[in-house]
Formats: structure tokens, sequence, C-alpha cells
């Protein structure tokens, strides 16, 4: 999986003849800097979250024939996930940004804390206990991630599209609910991933289309199944 980025310093001297300069890999940070065959030196930012990121990680690797791999991203980007859900949430009620990271590192290394902040934070927001993974789900999950299990195809585009249900609902209210703190969460993660040495240089945002995507306002986006999304990506 590749990320093609555009030189930072192209776009602002002529942004309509800017070409692709450089195909990196996925970073955790976000943060590609690169030079391009002008001599530039820019930074790039990734607009997308992680949770974004990694789902997408999951298909490519069912493409690549990778199911364990696939399952692995899947369960990762679900808590990503409930973490982003959390701090939007706080962010909503005007919540100091640094105290919710303070907060968020008591749990950081237990992923059972982190979701029972999420049922009980969902609870308190609707009114209701959040959906979340079958328990066939769950024990499908653990088989793979702590046994050794080897998934099938099948059982991992499965379990993907379990993951994508969970998500997805939740993700509207987000983005229709709380659409403010979204933007507040998404120039948060920006800022963050800028680091001193880039004072001076050309620094660029980017925005790529997700199968789960918090940028993308196409009704018919967040409709696809996993399979379809996965035969779109395989023409890609």
């Amino acid at each position: 999986m590749k990320l093609p980025v555009t030189c930072a310093q192209c776009m602002q001297e002529d942004i309509a003849n800017a070409m692709i300069t450089a195909t990196v890999e996925f970073r955790d940070d976000g943060r590609y800097e690169i030079n391009c065959p002008k001599g530039h030196s820019s930074v790039t930012l990734l607009q997308q979250q992680k949770f974004e990121v990694l789902f997408d990680i999951g298909a490519y690797a069912i493409l690549d024939g990778y199911y364990r791999e696939a399952v692995s991203s899947f369960t990762s980007s679900l808590e990503r996930f409930y973490e982003f859900f959390i701090k939007v949430v706080c962010l909503s009620k005007g919540i100091d940004w640094d105290k919710t990271q303070e907060a968020w590192k008591e749990v950081s290394n237990q992923s059972e804390r982190q979701l029972g902040a999420f049922i009980f934070l969902h609870l308190q927001e609707t009114g209701n206990k959040p959906t979340l993974l079958s328990n066939s789900k769950i024990k499908f999950r653990n088989e793979v991630i702590h046994k050794g299990k080897i998934p099938s195809k099948e059982q991992a585009i499965q379990y993907g599209q379990a993951v994508l249900d969970v998500i997805r609902p939740l993700l509207n209210v987000l983005k229709t609910e709380y659409s403010e703190a979204v933007g507040s969460a998404t120039f948060r993660h920006l800022s963050n991933t800028r680091t001193p040495s880039d004072v001076g240089m050309p620094v660029a945002t980017m925005c790529i289309s997700t199968i789960i995507s918090l940028s993308n306002g196409e009704p018919s986006h967040d409709q696809r199944g996993l399979e379809e999304a996965l035969a779109q990506l395989r023409r890609w």
C-alpha cells in the first residue's frame, strides 16, 4: 500500500500543473517529507485519521492474500475509532484537549478499559448502548490474533464487513451531530503532526479517499459493502 504525494512547493507555484513527485510508504505519524525532481524539499501532512488508514490497510491485505493481517488491521481500526469517538465527544463538551489526552494515557494500553469508556460515553450521549461486534466475531478475532488461527479470505471479508457495520452508523452520528468537534479534532491531528523542523518549509495537507471516510460526503460511498470496496481498490 503506497501513498502518492505531490510537492507542496510545486503546488504553491503552479497548482494546475503540479504532478505526483513521490510514492511513499504509509507512516504512523502521517507526516511525509519529500524531495522533488526540481530540488524542492517539502512536507505533506495526511488528513486521514488512524482508523481510516488502518481499515484500508486491512482491505489491501485481503487483496494481497494476507488474511490474518487483514483481521488485525480491521481490529485496530475499530479500536482507534472508539478512541476518536471518545475524543470528539469530549471536545464537543468543551473539555480541554490536553486534559483529554492526559486522561487517555491512563487507558491507552488496555483495550478493555477503552471499550468500557466508549460504551458508557455512548450510553450517556444517546441513551442507548452501542452496537458492538457479536460474540462470534469477537471469538473469531481472538482466535486469529491470540491463538494463531489462519482465516480464509471469506472469513476475513466477513469480519471486515462486521467492523464496517459497527463503525459506519457511529461515524454518521459524528459527521452529522458533532461536525464542529470532528473539524476541531482533525485540525488538532494535523497540528500535532507538524514538527519544529517544518518551520520555513512548504507544508501542504493531503486528503485521500478511504473506505471509512470522515471527508467523503457522498451517501453512496457510505453504503458500499466491503466486497464492492475491494473491487474498486483492485481496479485502482
